[in-house]
């Protein structure tokens, strides 16, 4: 079966190449200004490592097909953040939100940039001077995290936040999934505490954009009866009557110490949103001539011939209940209910939920598909997964 897979992830590499200077951000913990202080072995400054850090961006794609797609497809800049703990179990920054630009025909015309991506000197006007970064093979751990596609429009926001010992950065925005492409993208928390097998290598970062993909299809019990069925009246809507939500703010928080290794993300939806999604899912329609007149028959009778390949954009929404999909079935009303448990939609996911026709007219829910997509058209065979 042929599917549209929109989402996801954009894939960052930080790898090793040659150069010196410091430029971290005073106002963050555990910096060093800029050019001014003398550096220390094992500041993310000293170059005696040999290793310091550049970037490759790349947007991977990972469904049933793998490839990789250039993220400057579709970002021209991104905000990498970077913290080290080091020997001593002190946080240190290392990257303070510097920006990485992508500049067309620039690959390999310096020491910091090897695939069009530069971070030195690409500070904003006013901004202390972004240099290089150099590992420090005598850390005990680093976490390295971004945001691209951010616009003047969206403003993302971040701050580090403490709670006891535990002290992590959060990062804000506005998900909206009405304007989808002027969404950002964050990243999962990249994690090492093994130089040997990590420091000095390229540092992946999955970038994905907080929203959820869904999409209802019908299918029969008995594929000759579809030819002769008419479905009208079609919603699927959670069964309490609140809305379906498209827009809110987000964050993401990501654990700069102790034995959390993995980001948490949240949202805070606007009361506002669909009251159901009513279109369903189909890749084509086929059409006969019956009493001179020509009609639709395929994938049921008189079915409508556009939208093809609906699919929602929806914000992302944990814990929000059962739903309930409602079809008249040549004309007779029928209804069935998705549990809650299936109704858990993660940013970055694409769900599928097909509800099958019986031969006495009756409606069950007959599948439940997710996975993880890229936000691109994008065709492939994908497997359907019973419950």
């Amino acid at each position: 079966m042929l599917m549209r897979l929109w989402l996801l992830l954009a894939v960052v590499m930080l790898a090793a190449a040659c150069g010196s200077g410091s430029g971290d951000d005073p106002d963050l913990p555990g910096t060093t200004p800029g050019g001014t202080t003398p550096v220390e072995p094992g500041n993310p400054e000293d170059p005696s490592s040999g290793m310091p850090i550049l970037f490759s961006a790349g947007q991977q794609e990972e469904s049933i097909t793998r490839a990789d797609t250039p993220l400057e497809t579709y970002v021209q800049s991104f905000k990498v953040y970077g913290f080290k703990t080091t020997s001593t179990n002190a946080l240190q920054t290392v990257f303070p939100g510097y920006i990485v630009n992508y500049v067309v025909n620039s690959a390999n015309t310096s020491t910091t940039n090897t695939d069009g991506w530069e971070y030195v000197n690409q500070q904003l006007l006013g901004q202390e001077e972004q240099t290089i970064k150099y590992w420090d093979m005598s850390a005990k751990a680093y976490r390295f995290f971004g945001v691209a596609g951010a616009t003047r429009t969206n403003e993302v926001t971040g701050e580090e936040e403490t709670d006891g010992d535990e002290r992590r950065y959060k990062v804000t925005y506005t998900a909206d999934a009405y304007n989808k492409d002027e969404t950002p993208y964050y990243s999962h928390l990249w994690y090492s505490d093994h130089p040997e097998d990590s420091y000095g290598q390229a540092v992946q970062l999955q970038f994905i954009k907080p929203l959820s993909e869904v999409r209802f299809m019908f299918t029969f019990e008995d594929p000759s009866k579809a030819r002769e069925t008419t479905l009208t009246n079609k919603s699927f809507r959670p069964s309490d009557g609140t809305t379906i939500k498209m827009r809110g703010d987000v964050t993401v928080r990501y654990p700069l110490n102790g034995s959390d290794v993995t980001e948490s993300f949240s949202a805070n939806a606007e009361a506002e949103g669909l009251t159901a999604l009513k279109l369903d899912y189909y890749e084509r329609v086929t059409e006969e001539t019956i009493n001179e007149e020509s009609v639709v028959v395929y994938p049921y009778y008189k079915a409508d011939k556009e939208p093809l390949e609906k699919v929602y954009t929806v914000l992302p929404a944990a814990g929000q209940g059962a739903y309930t999909l409602t079809v008249s079935v040549n004309g007779e009303p029928k209804s069935t209910v998705v549990p809650a448990q299936y109704m858990n939609w993660l940013p970055g996911y694409y769900y599928t939920y097909i509800f099958k026709i019986h031969v006495d007219g009756s409606v069950t829910i007959d599948n439940v598909q997710s996975a993880f997509t890229p936000w691109i058209d994008h065709t492939a065979t994908h497997t359907i997964h019973n419950w």
